[in-house]
Order: structure tokens, then C-alpha cells, then sequence
């Protein structure tokens, strides 16, 4: 399976968050030396890029937490309703 496709449209991606910064950042911040948007547009781009992948991370574990409870008692109220339909 060739997964060069996904490399692709991920530093695709990548380039236009990039371009996206720097645009904002020379037309805001950097009017005067729009040159120095170009040198902190990667830096951001790659610092909001690992903040969002950081964040999927914690949402996914928090996730996972919560299915594992809901996994546990489901297994408990099956059991006890097990134990008390047999009595």
C-alpha cells in the first residue's frame, strides 16, 4: 500500500498553514520588515502543528478513559444481573 500520497498532502498542508502565518504575520505584526514574518512562519506553523496533534492526544486518552469506565460497568451491571436473575 503506497502511503507517499499522505506524506504529500500532509506537507502540502504544512505549507499552506506556513503561507497562511506569514501572510497574516507581514501584513500585522511585521508591516514595517516583512522579512522576519518568513523567519517565525515555519516556527509557528510547526508549534501549532504539534499543539494540534497534542490535543488530539489528550482528547483521544481522555476518550479512552472514559470508554474503558463505561466497558467495566457495563461488565458489572451484566454480571449482578446475571447473579440476580438467577436467585
Amino acid at each position: 500500500m503506497e502511503f507517499g500520497w499522505i506524506i504529500n498532502l500532509i506537507g502540502i498542508a504544512f505549507n499552506g498553514l506556513r503561507w497562511a502565518i506569514e501572510s497574516i504575520l507581514s501584513m500585522t505584526l511585521f508591516k514595517v520588515n516583512p522579512g522576519l514574518s518568513e523567519a517565525f512562519a515555519s516556527t509557528i506553523a510547526l508549534l501549532v502543528s504539534l499543539t494540534a496533534a497534542y490535543i488530539l492526544l489528550v482528547v483521544v486518552s481522555a476518550g479512552k478513559k472514559i470508554l474503558g469506565i463505561i466497558i467495566l460497568l457495563g461488565w458489572a451491571l451484566l454480571i449482578v444481573s446475571m447473579i440476580i436473575s438467577a436467585l
